[in-house]
């Protein structure tokens, strides 16, 4: 095995990957371990280091409060030799430097820059991402993650006392939960209640992804929650 990439959690219900049990395993065997961080990275905490993981990147209009069009990327050590796809004048050891430009060379900027897309300092988008980043970092990962927990965790005890099968925690991520309708509500019906009740979720097959963040209260937990018992009674 060369390499394993997947993402950091199933991107459909929330299920949460053994990142670190799989990056062990990948350094064991010598493998490259990639990790999609798009559907949690900001959500959830990642310790690259500790998980062995060489390369993990994500979108940044997600989690990371970021605008369409641009990502994030972290990698090891061992990839600043690599190759990149896009081979720009931004990229090269003296971008920055304007008096200069016109002296091309065909070295690439240290680290990881070789790496970065070309117009890198997009003027709309860039300061939007960097806002969003500097506001995840007061709040904090690991706080944005236990509120999420808690706030999640009565919707979760609901629909197991309906016969509803719940991912135990550890398997479960706190800010993506996938939820599959029991036989006793009917779908349409549903859905037209979670319109009534201006609740926004979306449909994966037979389930419903719920996705909460920051943003959301207790009060649209238990709306939801009314939403499942109106349902059951129709």
């Amino acid at each position: 095995t060369a390499v394993v990439n997947l993402s950091s959690v199933h991107w459909t219900n929330g299920i949460r990957f053994d990142l670190k049990a799989i990056g062990e395993k990948c350094k064991l065997v010598g493998a490259k371990f990639i990790v999609d961080g798009t559907q949690s990275v900001g959500a959830t905490p990642i310790n690259a280091i500790e998980c062995h993981i060489d390369a993990i990147i994500c979108a940044g209009y997600k989690w990371l409060f970021g605008a369409y069009s641009l990502g994030a990327m972290y990698i090891s050590e061992s990839f600043n030799n690599g190759s990149p796809i896009e081979e720009s004048w931004m990229n090269r050891e003296n971008a920055t430097d304007f008096k200069s430009l016109t002296n091309y060379t065909p070295n690439y900027g240290a680290g990881a820059n070789r790496y970065n897309i070309g117009e890198i300092s997009n003027f709309l988008s860039m300061p939007v991402f960097k806002t969003g980043l500097s506001q995840l970092l007061k709040w904090d990962v690991k706080c944005i993650d236990i509120y999420n927990k808690n706030l999640i965790k009565p919707l979760k005890n609901y629909c197991k006392s309906i016969g509803i099968a719940i991912e135990d925690d550890i398997y479960s991520s706190n800010h993506i939960l996938g939820i599959n309708l029991p036989s006793q509500i009917n779908k349409n019906t549903f859905q037209q209640l979670l319109i009534e009740s201006n609740i926004h979720l979306s449909n994966r097959d037979n389930a419903i992804r719920v996705s909460v963040n920051v943003f959301n209260t207790k009060n649209d937990i238990d709306t939801l929650i009314d939403v499942f018992k109106n349902a059951l009674h129709k």
